[in-house]
């Protein structure tokens, strides 16, 4: 571990899958089973610097517990360069189930941190018996100037206004189940959830099945 005043390398981001076990994993979790399977191949992982240093290894925006996604983002930092390419093979057989690489590209090492470049997500939710007027409601959803909203936040009440974060959102029917897909803003100011969109077409979550379809960058 470097704990130096020297600057890393190399940048590294990582596009991933997440299903089966993993979907179930909270998000600081999925990061150390990254920081685990980089150690694991010798890497020589960046630490930040201070008295208590970490690994630069950091998700662009956190998996809600249970979804599914196709293209997650994570950031790496490395004091020694890899090739990509092998990189990518290498962490396929060093990942726990249900984390799978799709690409891993160097990008300059003063890019703005992944977090701060989310502007929107796409999301795919599946809805088993769905109401027959959900078309009507979708569109009242989104001819609606406003939608004030109220989420509880441990133990306050965070009020905004749904409407401007809903980008998107369209609905086909498939086998009996409604496919509502959905691009959400994220930003400071907070991310818009699919499931408060479930909420404001006065919809329970219930067994409805979420994926990321992938994160927008600005």
């Amino acid at each position: 571990m470097n704990t130096q005043a020297t600057p890393p390398v190399q940048h590294l981001r990582i596009t991933f899958g997440v299903d089966g076990p993993a979907k179930y994993v909270p998000h600081l979790d999925i990061t150390r089973a990254w920081v685990r399977a980089l150690r694991r191949l010798g890497l020589a992982v960046a630490y930040s610097h201070g008295y208590h240093p970490h690994p630069r290894v950091a998700l662009a925006a956190p998996l809600p517990v249970g979804y599914a996604a196709e293209r997650e983002l994570l950031e790496v930092f490395l004091d020694e360069p890899v090739a990509p390419d092998e990189l990518a093979a290498r962490l396929r057989g060093a990942l726990p189930g249900g984390l799978g690489v799709r690409e891993v590209e160097a990008v300059p090492l003063q890019s703005p941190p992944l977090a701060s470049q989310v502007v929107a997500a796409e999301y795919a939710v599946v809805i088993p018996h769905p109401p027959t007027d959900l078309q009507a409601r979708l569109e009242r959803m989104l001819a609606a100037e406003s939608l004030p909203f109220t989420r509880m936040r441990k133990d306050r009440e965070v009020r905004f206004d749904l409407r401007p974060r809903i980008l998107q959102a369209e609905a086909e029917e498939r086998d009996g189940e409604a496919v509502l897909t959905l691009r959400l803003t994220h930003g400071p100011e907070g991310a818009a959830r699919p499931e408060d969109v479930l909420s404001a077409l006065g919809m329970e979550w219930g067994e409805a099945r979420a994926t990321r379809r992938r994160l927008i960058l600005a």
